[in-house]
């Protein structure tokens, strides 16, 4: 009896967030992209950048890490970690769906077997913050009313 567990089953078995890779890419040849999705590494928070407002990127090797940094409009994405070039190739594809800070567990996994390069996200930080678009929003930033904005038409 073979004894060798398939690949495909084991991606069934994996508790979430175990083993999942740490980006997705649109694989159809004439898709692209219509947004990146990006997952914090507790799964309880994530955003949407549209492609849309895409800008443009900067990628830079700092020596201990990679950075790369993705302007959407008004807001950017800042992306630090290694084997980053990888996301590179999928933005200027236009095919970069997802991507996901991993856990440290994750990280210490891939860092000490990754033979096919696997990008390895350490942190992801984004500007402004969900929490300071929030209370722009809300129109919190102004200290003297802490009232909602009002919109008239």
């Amino acid at each position: 009896m073979h004894n060798a567990k398939s690949k495909f089953l084991d991606r069934i078995l994996e508790q979430p967030g175990e083993g999942a890779k740490s980006y997705t890419a649109e694989r159809q040849l004439a898709a692209q992209a219509f947004n990146l999705h990006v997952e914090r590494r507790d799964g309880r928070f994530s955003e949407g950048f549209p492609w849309a407002h895409y800008a443009g990127y900067r990628w830079t090797d700092e020596g201990s890490h990679e950075r790369l940094l993705v302007m959407f409009g008004p807001r950017a994405l800042e992306i630090e970690g290694h084997h980053l070039m990888a996301l590179v190739d999928e933005i200027r594809d236009g095919q970069l769906n997802s991507i996901r800070e991993l856990t440290t567990a994750q990280r210490t996994l891939l860092e000490h077997s990754n033979p096919d390069n696997e990008p390895v996200i350490t942190s992801l930080k984004s500007y402004p913050d969900f929490e300071e678009m929030l209370k722009e929003i809300k129109g919190e930033h102004r200290s003297e009313t802490r009232f909602t904005e009002r919109f008239e038409r």
